[in-house]
């Protein structure tokens, strides 16, 4: 299996939130040339009438996991490094007729259906694709509000929009917040408290110097 190469252009935002290598988790992508080159190989389309507005896509194995990260620990941490993802075009709206055909036996009575990236931000930001991943409705009310008003406000200004029009990177990886969102944890509010308190999940326990 190939492993995933890392898109130096885009390593600042996972590096914000201290996220080593094994967390770089792409979610958005500038065009399926650029899931191809750094999140997997396109497995076959799952859109009807324009099959390139969704994909199923075989991840490529992620760098080697450092298995003293308590985020391992957690019950959803299973889906950062899928190995089957769907990804669809930004502005493909029946992104649920696609997501059920990938996976048919997923019951999504309860979940909703979540682009980790805002699908405004992605626009301002030019990516055109995103990774689904389904989550609780509690947790995607949680993530949205405030934080994602705010992102949007501030990649429309003239500045962070001539920033965007002049970044190389072919993809966006998670931050420490989208992070959270996937494997299934509330944000905490409009501070975000439990986002502020993930970032243990992501740090290796301190060693006490005992022998082996």
């Amino acid at each position: 299996m190939t492993v995933r190469p890392i898109d130096p252009h885009a390593v600042h935002v996972p590096q914000r939130s201290g996220l080593p290598p094994c967390l770089y988790v792409p979610v958005a992508a500038r065009d399926v040339r650029a899931i191809e080159a750094y999140v997997g190989r396109v497995v076959r389309p799952l859109a009807c009438r324009l099959p390139d507005r969704a994909v199923l896509v075989e991840a490529y194995e992620p760098r080697p996991l450092d298995a003293r990260l308590p985020i391992w620990k957690q019950p959803g941490a299973t889906v950062l490094h899928g190995a089957l993802q769907v990804w669809v075009h930004v502005d493909y709206s029946p992104y649920k007729r696609a997501y059920a055909r990938a996976f048919p036996d997923t019951v999504l009575a309860d979940l909703v259906l979540d682009h980790v990236l805002n699908r405004r931000v992605a626009r301002l930001k030019g990516f055109a694709y995103l990774r689904l991943v389904p989550v609780s409705r509690p947790v995607n009310s949680s993530h949205g509000g405030h934080s994602e008003r705010w992102a949007v406000e501030y990649h429309s200004s003239p500045r962070m929009r001539e920033v965007n029009a002049a970044s190389k990177a072919a993809v966006q990886y998670a931050d420490l917040a989208d992070i959270v969102k996937m494997v299934g944890m509330e944000g905490g509010g409009s501070q975000m408290e439990n986002v502020n308190d993930a970032q243990a999940w992501v740090v290796p326990p301190a060693s006490d110097g005992s022998p082996d």
